[in-house]
């Protein structure tokens, strides 16, 4: 295992709510100005060569939190692990991911905040989603919290004298599916779990009630490479606002089990299509939240003093541009897009060919790099530049990115290690300087998918038609990230430092 971080979990017991984390009804969705949300992303975690993540999340309120963190892998963001977390007052939970020996990628913490399923230290990655899955980002949504802190959910979450909460095992028990009050114990509806306790040995069930958490959520991150003397960090993008109820579902199935009020929920789109407005993508790709068209950062090729620099530059929220059943048809690699990708003939025995187009995404997003020196030199003349002749005019540089989460490597090495990158010559004579990058989605329909508004039983023959693609997609796609600085001392790596820097948008070209 790689070196790990010592966590700095901190929990306090607080009964009276706080009226400032308060939710607001139909409050405009807005990229957070003070660094705390319902929504937080984090633009890139690895696990690639020495490379570990690591992510805090604090609960700054005083309600008990229950919050669903997701990773998802950089091809096409599907959902390779996610849990929840139920956070007691003022919590601060610790974690971190990294790559072992033996391929696997495992999520590591020492923290004791309650988990649904309970992690007792480590949990490894499923195989389902993990090629491809060495690095991606992070969703942590907020799914509500409980009315009063009076009820068993929050009164077994927070931590005792002795620094651990009063019970996990039941506070676990409102996460499994069909729950029903006063029968048994699991997730009823959006707003409802049922919980189990075992009390001088008899079961006890109790009906456990939802409303929103409001903006409470805190999430940083940092990307450590201690064998090269490397690390970076910052806070993760917060939105505030993202939705305005509890969206409680169960973690014990998922969409293709037939179950819409499982584990994939909630996610960018909002919560279970059963019991909540699923069109909220379209509010992120708002301009006025996080819908671009144009990025702007530092970039860095000094080799004379050891400096590399890499763009991250991430697209949260494409799957839900994804008819996933049919997608996954594939064998979930990257299709190409806006093509026909599932064919019922080839992963269903017995059935008729039935093609379905499953791919609405704005992938793949064209991008126009143009770059300055520090001087306000650019590869590229402007209108009416003198030049001598004869000259060749300037080409724009143009590249596309085809993943949800895209390296940028301006250097001759990669800060990162990624696996794949997408090499940008500046043509600027100079080591260093800034750049802006046009995006522009594909030419064709850009649509947001949906499943049934309500649970199924799945039917091999109906796996293609399961979901549809038919909300028009609004505004302009979505793009978050930051460029990587490493200043490398071969000689000395001790004395190696890096930083990130945010990005820069704007929403005209």
């Amino acid at each position: 295992m790689k070196t790990i971080f010592k966590p700095l979990g901190i929990a306090a017991a607080v009964a009276a709510v706080t009226a400032g984390y308060a939710g607001v009804a139909n409050a405009q969705t807005a990229v957070a100005n003070n660094g705390l949300g319902d929504v937080a992303l984090v633009p890139y975690y690895t696990t690639a060569g020495d490379f570990v993540t690591g992510v805090h999340i604090i609960n700054t309120s005083a309600q008990t939190q229950v919050v669903k963190l997701r990773l998802r892998r950089a091809t096409d963001s599907m959902d390779a692990m996610d849990f929840n977390l139920i956070m007691s007052p003022y919590d601060e939970w610790t974690g971190f991911i990294t790559g072992e020996e033996n391929g696997d990628i495992t999520w590591n913490t020492a923290d004791t905040t309650c988990t649904a399923p309970i992690i007792n230290g480590t949990v490894t990655m499923s195989p389902v989603y993990r090629r491809g899955a060495d690095s991606g980002y992070i969703e942590v949504i907020g799914m509500g919290s409980p009315e009063l802190e009076t009820y068993t959910i929050a009164r077994d979450a927070k931590h005792t004298s002795a620094g651990v909460p009063k019970d996990c095992v039941a506070v676990a028990s409102n996460f499994f599916a069909n729950g029903v009050p006063g029968v048994v114990n699991g997730n009823v509806n959006s707003n409802e779990t049922v919980q189990l306790n075992i009390v001088a040995g008899a079961p006890v069930l109790t009906t456990n009630t939802y409303v929103d958490g409001g903006n409470a959520l805190k999430v940083s991150y940092f990307i450590r490479n201690e064998v090269a003397g490397l690390e970076f960090g910052n806070n993760a993008v917060h939105v505030q606002d993202f939705y305005d109820d509890a969206m409680m579902t169960n973690q014990e199935f998922g969409s293709f089990s037939g179950d819409m009020r499982g584990f994939d929920f909630p996610d960018l789109t909002g919560g279970s299509p059963v019991d909540t407005p699923r069109n909220l993508f379209n509010n992120l790709r708002d301009t006025d939240v996080l819908g671009v068209l144009t990025v702007l950062n530092d970039w860095s090729k000094n080799p004379a003093n050891g400096v590399n620099t890499d763009w991250v530059v991430t697209l949260p929220g494409q799957y839900t541009m994804l008819n996933l059943p049919a997608y996954l048809a594939t064998g979930g690699d990257v299709p190409t897009q806006g093509s026909v990708c599932g064919n019922a003939s080839t992963i269903i025995q017995g059935q008729p060919a039935v093609a379905v187009a499953c791919d609405t995404r704005d992938l793949p997003v064209t991008a126009n790099f143009k770059a300055w020196d520090r001087e306000e030199d650019t590869a590229v003349s402007g209108p009416g530049s003198l030049v001598v002749s004869p000259s060749i005019p300037g080409q724009p540089n143009i590249t596309r990115f085809q993943r949800e989460v895209n390296v940028v490597q301006w250097g001759d090495e990669s800060v990162l290690d990624a696996n794949v990158v997408t090499s940008v010559d500046s043509g600027v004579d100079a080591p260093f300087g800034w750049a802006q990058v046009s995006v522009s989605s594909r030419v064709g329909n850009l649509d947001i998918c949906r499943w049934p508004n309500a649970s199924f039983a799945p039917n091999p023959a109906l796996a293609l038609t399961y979901m549809s693609c038919d909300i028009a997609a609004t505004g302009a796609v979505p793009m978050i990230g930051f460029v990587a600085w490493e200043r490398n001392f071969p000689s000395n790596p001790a004395a190696n430092y890096g930083r990130i820097v945010e990005h820069s948008y704007t929403t005209s070209n």
